[in-house]
């Protein structure tokens, strides 16, 4: 993309289309970082603002695409809201978005529903930076509903692919399971991912591990392994917390072979500290936690989320948060009753955040009075491991419907208290 949008520029600063160098000119910046993690070699910072420079020289005033192109450019290249490895940017978040919210409007103002997803993936990543998930998983909503009137051109399906994936992801982040769910397995079944199986599943089964639904991820993650494989191994963000999800539903069954041969995927499949400060101490702690070791799980979440925000901003940081306080609880951590309180304010609104919570709040003060209602809290928000876990968790009178609700979702028993 990166190196035909140069070309296309070039094409068109010959023919005299200064506007349409400039597009392209900005869109090439652009792709420079939101789309990083695909490059085998970066362009280098000093080119793309070279780059971005070119497309403002070229912009004419009158040409609402041109605008609305540098305006992205801008809030990628000067902003950095696609959070791309360039370098730390200087702005804050709060600026960050407000370049975001710009291009959103100068794209609006094109009427071309492919620069406006563009521009709404660049808000929903300002936000996410700027710990603003809710509002980061409008904004990839938003562009699902836009896209339904791009054209079938190959840049609106590839709009339309990473639209999916992005949403699936944001309403992950706080605990939309059904929308997730949704938006995931529309790209698990999208006919230009056929031949790319570990893309079109990635969040499908990071989904359907969060939900406990073992066997479709044990049948997702045959997909995912010979895609990966077929497709030379390659590493991806994307990929990494696909293959963890699978590492973590084979620890809930009690499979720790195939755990670790999962696990060695995820350490070849995504960035080496993603799994290390990110995704994948969101899961491991998961399993420890499901198997009794509440210490184990607390050290793998020591760190403060401010220490690892790069890595938990955007999906993992509710789980992240919400899971350290009960292992903090279940662990008898001195600050336990405090870190239950500061996860509440971090993720109000999140219902399987704040089930999850509740829970804790209830060990925390050795009544387990709530937990089935706490259950029924999870299974509404399709939270059906989580919702069987709390039953086992509640007085003796709950434990065989828990045990009975694990073994349906084929998952091996889970440790009591």
């Amino acid at each position: 993309m990166f190196r035909l949008h140069l070309a296309a520029a070039e094409a068109a600063r010959r023919a005299g289309d200064t506007a349409g160098a400039s597009r392209d000119l900005a869109a090439a910046a652009t792709v420079a970082y939101r789309f990083s993690s695909t490059f085998a070699r970066i362009p280098g910072a000093p080119q793309v603002h070279a780059l971005l420079a070119q497309a403002r020289e070229s912009a004419g005033p009158a040409d609402p695409a041109a605008l609305a192109a540098v305006a992205l450019a801008e809030a990628a290249v000067l902003a950095d809201a696609f959070g791309a490895v360039q370098g730390d940017a200087d702005n804050t978040a709060h600026e960050t978005v407000g370049y975001a919210e710009r291009a959103v409007e100068l794209a609006r103002l094109t009427g071309d529903p492919v620069a406006q997803s563009a521009a709404l993936d660049a808000l929903s990543g300002a936000r996410s930076w700027a710990g603003e998930p809710f509002g980061a998983a409008a904004a990839a909503g938003r562009r699902i509903d836009v896209l339904a009137a791009a054209p079938r051109t190959p840049a609106g399906t590839n709009e339309l692919v990473d639209a999916l994936a992005m949403a699936a992801g944001n309403a992950l982040g706080v605990g939309q399971l059904a929308k997730a769910r949704r938006w995931s397995g529309q790209l698990a079944e999208h006919p230009l991912l056929a031949e790319a199986g570990h893309h079109a599943t990635s969040w499908l089964l990071v989904t359907e591990a969060f939900a406990g639904r073992a066997d479709a991820v044990l049948s997702g993650g045959t997909r995912f392994l010979d895609a990966w494989e077929h497709g030379g191994r390659p590493r991806s963000f994307v990929l990494g917390p696909a293959a963890a999800s699978v590492a973590m539903v084979h620890g809930l069954r009690g499979d720790h072979a195939a755990q670790a041969a999962w696990l060695a995927v995820a350490d070849r499949a995504g960035p080496v500290l993603d799994h290390r400060h990110g995704h994948g101490a969101v899961f491991d702690a998961v399993v420890l936690l499901h198997h009794g070791d509440a210490p184990a799980a607390l050290e793998r979440l020591a760190p403060e989320p401010d220490e690892v925000w790069k890595w938990v901003c955007w999906v993992w940081l509710h789980w992240y948060v919400a899971l350290r306080a009960e292992a903090s609880v279940l662990a008898g951590h001195p600050d336990a009753r405090a870190r239950v309180a500061r996860a509440r304010t971090v993720t109000v609104g999140n219902p399987v955040a704040t089930a999850q919570l509740d829970r804790a709040q209830a060990l925390l003060d050795g009544d387990p009075a709530p937990l089935p209602a706490v259950a029924a809290a999870f299974e509404a928000a399709g939270c059906h491991y989580q919702a069987a876990r709390t039953l086992l968790l509640a007085d003796d009178g709950h434990h065989a419907a828990g045990r009975a609700a694990l073994a349906g979702l084929g998952l091996a028993p889970a440790a009591v208290g």
